[in-house]
């Protein structure tokens, strides 16, 4: 039978994991381990020691651009306030792009190599298009997932990547993130065979796009694509100056 914990240990570690994980609730950025401890008003030996631990319990993530929430943060239903201010933002922009052109549209944010879709919008096809909310897909396979890794620095991305199993970059796919890093992503048969996806980063780990069958609409649609992208990225950098 298992011993019972006291009164003050308990409390006191569980006081320091929530003080860890409430100092990413105003921010879509990576944390350092220093401004980590000065946001939960604990030691830095105490602040690395804990958040080694939650790395390894997948609470957290660590790149080269510093600690971010990590996977059982979602699979427990948690949502990143970052990821509500970024809903927020770009709900007005979706909802235009979707008036203006009978797409679907999504939203998405990266998580451990996967792109997480925050939002979607549907047409017409929206049936033909298997995604939902909260659905996740590995990131390198989908134009909005290529566009959310192309806002990242080239170390970051392999962070991301290193989440992946059973694939490996290769020259080809290196060259449409570099693409994606200039314009907007375009490929064809990312949900289903006769749909083409157009992209663009926001930044903050984030990208929206598209879907249609319609080819020429895909075309046309690139400078609202990017203009919508980059609306949305000087909100979100207006509401955090």
């Amino acid at each position: 039978m298992t011993a019972a914990l006291s009164d003050t240990a308990p409390a006191s570690m569980l006081d320091r994991f929530t003080a860890i994980i409430d100092a990413f609730e105003d921010t879509s950025a990576g944390l350092t381990l220093d401004q980590i401890a000065a946001r939960a008003h604990l030691p830095r030996s105490t602040t690395h020691r804990i958040l080694d631990q939650l790395v390894r319990l997948q609470w957290l993530t660590h790149s080269g651009r510093g600690y971010r929430l990590g996977a059982r943060t979602s699979a427990r239903g948690a949502v990143d306030g970052a990821d509500v201010r970024l809903r927020s933002v770009a709900a007005p922009v979706l909802h235009e792009m979707q008036l203006r052109t009978g797409a679907v549209v999504h939203l998405g944010v990266l998580d451990r190599g996967e792109i997480v879709h925050l939002d979607k919008l549907g047409g017409p096809s929206a049936r033909q298009v298997p995604t939902s909310v909260g659905v996740r897909i590995p990131a390198h396979r989908v134009a909005l997932g290529v566009a959310a890794l192309a806002g990242l620095s080239p170390e970051d991305v392999v962070a991301e990547l290193n989440h992946v199993r059973g694939w490996e970059p290769d020259a080809a796919w290196w060259g449409e993130l570099h693409k994606a890093r200039r314009r907007v992503v375009i490929r064809q048969g990312d949900y289903t065979a006769p749909m083409l996806s157009v992209a663009a980063t926001i930044g903050s780990r984030a990208a929206i796009g598209i879907v249609t069958s319609d080819r020429v609409l895909a075309q046309r649609c690139q400078p609202l694509v990017s203009a919508s992208a980059a609306r949305i990225a000087r909100t979100l950098a207006g509401a955090n100056s």
